[in-house]
């Protein structure tokens, strides 16, 4: 508070709706809706387009040319909710949301968006629908010698200076699934899960900065010590319906620049040439470094 020269006690809540929707730009989303319940003046400061546009993420107005579906939205502030939400981009092969929170970009790439050694050979790997994924497919295992899935992705379509988790999707599968081979239709079921035991799945991530990050984890049994030397356990989580996330790194964005760079992620398991199968992929999540550990608990 400040005596002004008359002797009279000016307040926040005196202050211009403009001045505050300025002070409001320079604190985050959750910031912005506690201060709203303060006065009616601090109300419609929070619901102005020129705060909500600074809480969105500068990519948006990219990310909104590729959305699959036109949003109906009448104000910044709209967006904004509207999109923490996910929302399928790219023919339904990704999907993106904002942390509600922070406004932190999160991505979640389909299994389409990687590259599986011989994903297209159905002899090996089948694409299929699943009513448990928002995809319009994913990838089915049914028998390799040689496991590798590997991807990249271009960091200026993340948050400018965040800490992120890039992990992969997977469901070792137990009982029948629902595929699609030119109609929808329950078939009997496959055979558990095999193969998995022998040997560790690794995971890596290779940095903007060019760090180099190694983990492994046994999928028949989630407790087993992993013994590979240079490979520590990966970090998992079990997420819904029976998924679960492998995650192969965290890395920070660089905060400031045209050109943050780009990360590179990879799965495999090949070492002996034993076969393995029963696995789904539904892709690979890149979130924030703090809402995996929200997810974790």
């Amino acid at each position: 508070m400040e005596e002004s020269e008359k002797g009279m006690t000016m307040t926040m809540g005196d202050l211009p709706e403009s001045c505050i929707s300025h002070i409001l730009c320079f604190t985050i989303p959750k910031d912005v809706c506690r201060l709203s319940a303060v006065n009616q003046t601090f109300r419609s400061a929070g619901n102005s387009d020129s705060v909500w546009e600074k809480m969105l993420p500068i990519q948006y107005p990219h990310l909104l040319e590729r959305l699959d579906a036109p949003l109906e939205i009448f104000s910044k502030k709209e967006l904004y909710f509207a999109l923490c939400h996910p929302n399928s981009i790219d023919g339904r092969t990704k999907k993106f949301w904002i942390e509600r929170p922070t406004g932190k970009l999160c991505l979640f790439l389909s299994a389409r968006n990687l590259n599986i050694t011989w994903g297209d050979d159905n002899r090996y790997w089948h694409w299929i629908s699943h009513d448990e994924s928002s995809f319009k497919e994913i990838a089915e295992l049914i028998a390799v010698c040689w496991l590798e899935v590997k991807g990249q992705f271009d960091c200026k379509f993340l948050s400018p200076g965040a800490a992120y988790s890039v992990s992969f999707r997977l469901k070792v599968y137990q009982s029948g699934i629902i595929r699609n081979f030119g109609r929808r239709a329950i078939i009997p079921p496959l055979p558990r899960a095999y193969g998995w035991n022998r040997n560790p799945v690794k995971f890596s991530l290779t940095t903007p900065c060019g760090d180099h990050q190694k983990s492994a984890r046994y999928l028949s049994d989630l407790d087993k010590p992993v013994e590979t030397e240079g490979y520590q356990m990966a970090s998992f989580r079990h997420v819904e319906e029976g998924w679960m996330e492998f995650d192969a790194g965290r890395f920070v964005v660089q905060e400031k620049g045209d050109n943050p760079g780009s990360i590179e992620f990879c799965m495999r398991e090949w070492e002996g040439g034993n076969w393995k199968g029963g696995l789904l992929l539904e892709g690979v999540t890149i979130l924030p470094t703090s809402l995996v550990r929200e997810r974790a608990e």
